[in-house]
């Protein structure tokens, strides 16, 4: 396309030299206007434009008196119809003759929706016997400035004043709706004479929780405490059209503090600021270039041009009365008489928006279809540029391509010098403002790779108007909005979207308050995304950040959570509380330090063990206090042992913990009772549900005789069933026993023990069998869930740890008892008992194993499925195995499998 064709001006030019010509033209071109000629033409005065001037005002006006007249239902949705369409076939044949301007045409039109709907207002007002005293109906948007559409909606808000609306015997509220229903069946049913106009009621306050007509005082209470800047600039438009309007210019009135705000703080102008963001976050030229681009809500198109006035109104508007034009034109002219903006953006912006409003009009003269879209075929787009007044389909692409970067170029100028404008990546339209889903929004929500965007904007929308605590506040609320495009492009970055925002949304709507945590992901935008992708990969943590959202803040810092310890004078119940809180922040930073590659797998699983030791000494010495208070002092020694993979520093996050009590009494008297209560407290400190959650699921089958034993094991029946009545299975279990708590001296007797009884019986020739007859038995009774699970598959962890445990029962001696694998391992070498290359083979597919593990049971609460895993999750599995992709793991693992069992 020649540039200079790119310089044409966007005007409408007469289609015709003559009426009949025009006639013509609109006969050819649009099917819509040929099927109303068909109809009307011989009730046309064509002689001149004047007298199709007078036709159309008679038709108004015989509209009009429809509402003096008692016209039943059926009559007037005939008469509506019937005059809708000669309405809009004189308007168009003025429109494309360029008898009328633009302004004339619209206003026409508007003046004929005020009248169809005043009619069918006074229809239904008498179809239930009420008057209008205090009912009242609000145009919006283009029929409240005076500028609407051939094919518009007409956006409309009702109301009425509780005190002044009779409502007969159904009451003000249920009448009020009865009416509201009826007035749009009569506007919007569809007959074989088609429709007058559809209605759109949802820009009345909170639309998703309120009734069709709202009273006053509910509407007037949303206002003031949660009403949005984007109702603000839809209250610029707002227009009292039918009804009781002395009491809607008051209900106006009484709102002007709300829209015309003199004094606006930080956040307000923020939200105002991010709403553009939100709406001007797109590729650009890129879509700029398209031929069938979107009129009003592409680039360059009409929407940015009413929002580049409207957000000015909005902001200067409270101090400076003679900003608040309703109607775009007049807006524009009125910023830059006022010196808002400069006088040749306002002629640009003006020339363009009248050039695209004509185009929009063409483009529903068509089809009489809403639609402000150009046809991509260039065949039917000719039509619409014949319409124009062009001779040429290229000329009019290049004007219509001139006007919409010219508009582009102006608004990209609002708000110029906000830093978030430019650091933000351009991904599409974000735009969750309004009541309508954004066409442009879904699909740039479609292309993030969001599977549901209707849902993600009904999510965000929601937000905005405060439906959950983390935005009740007019600052939270302009927070998110800042926010939205970053939280957006964070959760694409996930690989899944979908689930990252499924996560998000839980921990979002979960909050108890929200400025805090918002301020923080503002201020900090690593943490944005560092927070989105945690909660993509690990749910566990996200449940714990919607408890805790202070815990970010120590991202943030860094700062480490203080040693937990039980304030002196607190009760059992306090204790037990202030454990699980302690718990539940030590939980996230170890997990997020894991998923985010700043903590290695080895060290994980200790620091998992750390906390769970610690806690279980600071629980067991509140248990010993509890016990002692109400049943005097412990009459004996006590100590608690690890067993498992707690007693081999080898947790993840949600592991169980195997434990024994061991007690070693004084006297034969009442300690097994004492010991036992002990015990049950400990139970209970650790594992009973509070309002805080859980600790720790406790397991102590790996005490002697399992659950037929007591709880609490006597030191010398421990001794005496070790010596004598244990399985292989209780002695494998012995190797991994470590001390947790209670009385050292007696922790080193029990160690002592069970060095002593492995070491007797490390001669006997069925130990190997029983092992690998177990390891069977545990194969049958738990075969693995798939390739992924690393426990029980064939050369998984579980075999890794019966061949550790069988090689330690046969050596036996003092160093039978390593209660970690890998550290057994090396001691196994170091002894002899297996060769350097075969431990060292089995010690690195033991911490491969380990590692996916601690990614696993931290982003998993079920079996893992790899077809299931997110490509967050896969990149995390690289990373805690150094792997460059995740079919590299898969080949890993598979490999590690093999030679694990290769070497059992």
């Amino acid at each position: 396309m020649a540039a200079t064709q790119n310089l044409l001006p966007l005007v409408p030019y007469p289609v015709g030299a003559t009426l009949l010509e025009v006639t013509d033209v609109a006969r050819q071109q649009a099917p819509y206007l040929a099927k109303l000629l068909t109809r009307h033409q011989s009730h046309l005065d064509l002689s001149s434009t004047d007298a199709l001037a007078e036709q159309c005002e008679a038709e108004i006006a015989n509209v009009a008196g429809l509402s003096e007249a008692l016209v039943a239902p059926f009559e007037l949705e005939r008469a509506l119809r019937k005059a809708k369409q000669r309405v809009h076939l004189v308007l168009a044949l003025l429109d494309l003759s360029c008898a009328w301007s633009q302004a004339r045409v619209t206003d026409a039109l508007t003046r004929f929706a005020d009248a169809a709907l005043d009619a069918s207002l006074a229809v239904a007002c008498g179809l239930h016997g009420v008057g209008r005293d205090g009912f009242f109906i609000f145009a919006f948007g283009k029929m409240g400035a005076y500028e609407l559409n051939y094919s518009s909606d007409i956006d409309l808000a009702v109301f009425f004043d509780p005190d002044r609306f009779q409502g007969g015997r159904r009451g003000p509220q249920d009448t009020a709706i009865r009416i509201v229903r009826e007035v749009c069946r009569l506007m919007e049913t569809q007959t074989e004479e088609g429709y007058v106009f559809r209605t759109d009621l949802r820009l009345r306050p909170d639309p998703g929780a309120t009734p069709a007509a709202v009273s006053t005082r509910r509407a007037g209470n949303y206002y003031r405490e949660i009403g949005q800047n984007w109702e603000r600039m839809a209250w610029i438009k707002a227009r009292p059209c039918v009804g009781d309007l002395p009491a809607a210019h008051a209900f106006q009135a009484d709102l002007s503090p709300f829209v015309w705000r003199r004094r606006l703080d930080y956040w307000t102008i923020a939200d105002v600021h991010a709403i553009k963001r939100m709406i001007n976050a797109r590729v650009g030229d890129t879509e700029l270039g398209v031929v069938d681009c979107d009129v009003k809500l592409g680039p360059g198109g009409i929407r940015e041009i009413e929002f580049f006035a409207q957000t000015q109104q909005v902001i200067l508007g409270g101090r400076d009365d003679t900003l608040r034009a309703p109607g775009t034109l007049d807006a524009l002219a009125a910023l830059a008489v006022g010196g808002c903006i400069p006088s040749e953006q306002a002629q640009k912006l003006s020339a363009a928006y009248a050039g695209l409003r004509a185009v929009e009009h063409r483009i529903q003269m068509l089809q009489d279809v809403q639609t402000h879209t150009l046809p991509s075929d260039d065949a039917r787009r000719a039509q619409v540029s014949r319409l124009m007044g062009f001779d040429s389909l290229e000329l009019f692409d290049g004007a219509v391509l001139h006007a919409r970067k010219t508009v582009q170029d102006i608004y990209g100028t609002l708000f110029a010098d906000d830093a978030n404008e430019g650091a933000e990546r351009r991904q599409g339209n974000f735009v969750f403002t309004g009541v309508d889903d954004d066409p442009a929004t879904v699909a740039t929500l479609q292309k993030m790779g969001f599977s549901n965007p209707e849902r993600v904007i009904a999510a965000f929308r929601r937000w905005h108007v405060g439906y959950v605590p983390a935005t009740r506040t007019e600052r939270g609320r302009a927070l998110l909005t800042t926010l939205t495009p970053r939280l957006l492009e964070a959760m694409s970055s996930t690989g899944e979207p979908s689930m990252a925002f499924a996560h998000f949304e839980r921990f979002f709507e979960a909050l108890n308050a929200g400025v805090q945590l918002l301020s923080m992901l503002d201020a900090e935008e690593d943490l944005l995304e560092d927070l989105v992708s945690s909660l993509a990969v690990a749910p566990r943590l996200a449940r714990i950040l919607a408890q805790r959202p202070a815990l970010l803040e120590s991202l943030v810092t860094r700062q480490s959570t203080e040693p937990f310890s039980v304030s002196s004078g607190a009760t059992f119940g306090d204790a037990i509380d202030a454990a699980r809180r302690y718990h539940r922040d030590r939980v996230f930073l170890i997990g997020h330090a894991l998923l985010n590659g700043r903590l290695a797998a080895r060290d994980a699983a200790k620091a998992w063990s750390d906390l769970a030791r610690e806690l279980v000494s600071a629980m067991a010495k509140v248990a010993a206090a509890e016990t002692a208070d109400k049943f005097g002092d412990a009459p004996g020694r006590w100590t608690i042992m690890a067993m498992g993979s707690f007693g081999g520093n080898e947790l993840t996050a949600g592991s169980d913990l195997d434990m024994i009590v061991l007690y070693d009494p004084e006297t034969d008297g009442a300690a097994t009772r004492w010991f036992t209560r002990f015990t049950q407290r400990l139970t209970t400190a650790l594992s009973a549900p509070t309002a805080e959650g859980v600790l720790y699921e406790v397991d102590m089958r790996l005490r002697p005789s399992g659950r037929a034993g007591p709880v609490a094991v006597r030191l010398s029946a421990f001794q005496r069933y070790h010596n004598a009545d244990a399985w292989t299975w209780e002695h494998m279990a012995l190797t991994r026993m470590s001390p947790v708590a209670g009385d050292d001296a007696l922790a080193s007797q029990a160690q002592e023990i069970a060095s002593r009884a492995i070491d007797a019986r490390r001669s006997t020739p069925s130990i190997a069998d029983d092992v690998d007859q177990m390891r069977e038995r545990l194969k049958q009774e738990k075969p693995a869930a798939g390739i992924w699970d690393l426990k029980h598959s064939d050369g998984g962890l579980v075999d890794i740890e019966f061949f550790v445990q069988k090689r330690l029962l046969l050596s036996g001696g003092p160093g039978a008892i390593v209660p970690n694998t890998h550290d057994a391992l090396e001691r196994l070498k170091r002894a002899g008992q297996i060769d350097g290359l075969r431990a060292n083979r089995l010690q690195e597919a033991w911490t491969f194993l380990s590692a996916l593990r601690q990614i696993l049971a931290l982003a998993l609460d079920g079996a893992p499925d790899p077809k299931l895993f997110s490509t967050g999750l896969e990149a995390r599995l690289c990373r805690a195995v150094k792997l460059k992709s995740f079919e590299d793991v898969s080949d890993r693992l598979q490999h590690h499998y093999e030679v694990v069992m290769q070497n059992f």
